[in-house]
């Protein structure tokens, strides 16, 4: 083959593939947040494409798909690279999720499908899927495929978010004793309140009655206000707000459930207790 109709050939593919790669990653995303992992995806997935582009063009100026026998065994190989299995077929799963995505590494999101949820950080995004750091430090990886049957929402905020915390508690104590418990721990762990520009977020709390299955109990929820963008000292700030408010209400329901421990007649559901 003449080199120089090969350099030729290797420029024009390059060309192409580098358009591609430019026009998908300046076309417009969502409102909702940048897709920062599209131009990742297309320069993977275009380069993978144009690699094929410039091998079939080398095959076919050599005269390797002059024969039938090479032609049918081209055919074989492009069916298998498309078959579920292949490297390909999830490259394009995963440029398919990179499109739908709307979040970024480190971004606190939640995976929804017919196998239940997963809560977490996204860690990183790859061929074989993203990997989520749940609240417990464990690590799981869903799928591409998987993802493309999924309803991803991403739950980190812009400044502040709120966070829900529930509690089971026995009818026998008064809701003016939970209540003043519950306001006394979110003075202590300061969450009663935060400011959010011109206006005052205050924690809140929801009670409903457990009829059917624990008629002896009630619900409480708490709902608190956090900030995103925690200060870590010296003009440095880092936005792991999901972890420090994880760790805040799991402290403060826990003093809360101790001081109605105390009460004579309380007594709290200590099988859901121990299950959170």
């Amino acid at each position: 083959m003449d080199p120089a109709i090969l350099f030729a050939w290797g420029i024009v593919v390059f060309i192409i593939t580098t358009w591609a790669i430019k026009t998908v990653t300046k076309q417009e995303s969502g409102s909702f947040k940048i897709r920062s992992l599209k131009t990742k995806a297309a320069t993977q997935i275009f380069g993978v494409m144009g690699f094929l582009l410039f091998a079939i063009g080398v095959m076919f100026y050599g005269g390797y798909l002059s024969k039938v026998e090479n032609m049918v065994g081209l055919a074989a190989i492009t069916y298998a690279a498309f078959s579920q299995w292949s490297p390909l077929t999830t490259s394009l799963s995963f440029m398919m999720v990179a499109y739908r995505t709307e979040f970024a590494i480190d971004d606190w999101i939640k995976i929804s499908n017919q196998n239940g949820q997963v809560v977490g950080k996204a860690k990183d995004f790859t061929f074989r899927g993203i990997k989520v750091r749940t609240f417990d430090m464990s690590e799981v990886i869903v799928s591409c495929e998987e993802l493309l049957h999924a309803l991803v929402e991403n739950l980190t905020p812009e400044h502040i978010f709120r966070w829900k915390t529930s509690m089971y508690v026995s009818k026998a104590v008064s809701i003016d004793k939970v209540n003043a418990t519950i306001e006394r721990f979110l003075n202590d762990n300061s969450i009663n309140a935060l400011q959010d520009g011109d206006f005052v977020q205050k924690s809140y709390v929801e009670y409903f009655d457990e009829m059917d299955y624990r008629p002896s109990f009630r619900k409480v929820i708490v709902y608190t206000y956090h900030p995103k963008w925690i200060d870590l000292g010296d003009g440095e700030v880092d936005p792991i707000g999901y972890e420090v408010a994880y760790q805040v209400t799991r402290k403060f329901k826990s003093e809360v459930y101790s001081e109605i421990a105390k009460e004579q007649n309380s007594y709290l559901d200590m099988s859901y207790v121990v299950r959170q």
